[in-house]
């Protein structure tokens, strides 16, 4: 009785150890398939949300999304091994897109606030965003108080001209300042055309606009904030993540790019973009 006891006792660290390694090893695998559901599928598609911003992504006539950024980005997937698949929606549904997983990522200008859900890729390219105005550059509006008694046009959904100037929400809701909503680009350059407003806060490639309408000459820009688009990536697929910032290495290595690596080469991006169907 004694000799079978002792024996128990010694087989007791060796079914610590099988019990020990049969949990390692499902946890192993536990964690092998959160890693795995986790990587991109062959076949998945990976959307990414942008707003109609011609000539940086808007819909050509042929009804190809096209624009230099798209262009750029979707040849940054392509280099990734990813299926890129892009979505233009208005501002709003765009900032929230990643949180209602209508998207995996969206391109728009670096700000603190896209933190609690996203990180950013390597990619980024110069964005500024300013006040537009017949006005010349020497009177322009800099500030929030010398807009009062004025109209300015923004365009819904924007959240830099109340990043910039801090109490224009008040201010607005005071009647100081009256605001006048365009719903996209288009609308907004429309709009200040007609002398809906003596002001339009829009970014630096509205200039693109006014040239399109022969306007190039009648209206100034200060910039006021710079803020670099960048590709926001949800953070709980780091795999897109880290195979857009492979891509667009590669890309930078194999010259494929401008010398800021912000776009395509000259010749890539004439090969590949087409202007917007409307403007």
């Amino acid at each position: 009785m004694k000799s079978i006891l002792v024996l128990l006792v010694g087989l007791i660290p060796l079914f610590s150890f099988l019990s020990s390694e049969a949990s390692d090893v499902n946890r192993t695998a536990k964690d092998s398939a959160i890693l795995q559901s986790s990587r991109i599928a062959d076949d998945e598609s990976t959307i990414i949300a942008f707003f109609s911003y011609p000539p940086l992504a808007h819909i050509a006539p042929s009804g190809r999304l096209s624009g230099i950024v798209i262009e750029t980005v979707r040849e940054i997937c392509s280099e990734a091994g990813l299926n890129c698949e892009f979505k233009i929606l208005p501002v709003a549904r765009v900032y929230r897109s990643v949180s209602d997983h209508t998207a995996s990522a969206i391109i728009t200008g670096r700000h603190p606030s896209f933190g609690d859900c996203c990180t950013t890729s390597d990619w980024q390219f110069p964005w500024s965003a300013g006040i537009y105005s017949r006005f010349p550059p020497e009177h322009m509006t800099i500030s929030a108080s010398e807009l009062k008694g004025h109209r300015m046009i923004v365009i819904r959904g924007w959240e830099s001209p109340y990043r910039y100037f801090k109490d224009l929400a008040a201010l607005s809701q005071s009647g100081a300042i009256k605001l006048a909503l365009a719903k996209d680009n288009h609308s907004a350059v429309r709009m200040l055309q007609h002398g809906r407003a003596e002001y339009l806060w829009g970014g630096k490639h509205f200039s693109w606009y006014f040239e399109k309408k022969g306007l190039g000459d009648a209206f100034h820009y200060t910039p006021l904030i710079q803020a670099p688009l960048a590709i926001w990536v949800d953070k709980r697929r780091p795999d897109i993540r880290q195979a857009l910032d492979k891509g667009y290495q590669s890309l930078k290595a194999r010259g494929a790019l401008s010398s800021d690596g912000s776009q395509l080469k000259a010749d890539l991006m004439k090969a590949r973009y087409e202007e917007p169907a409307r403007y």
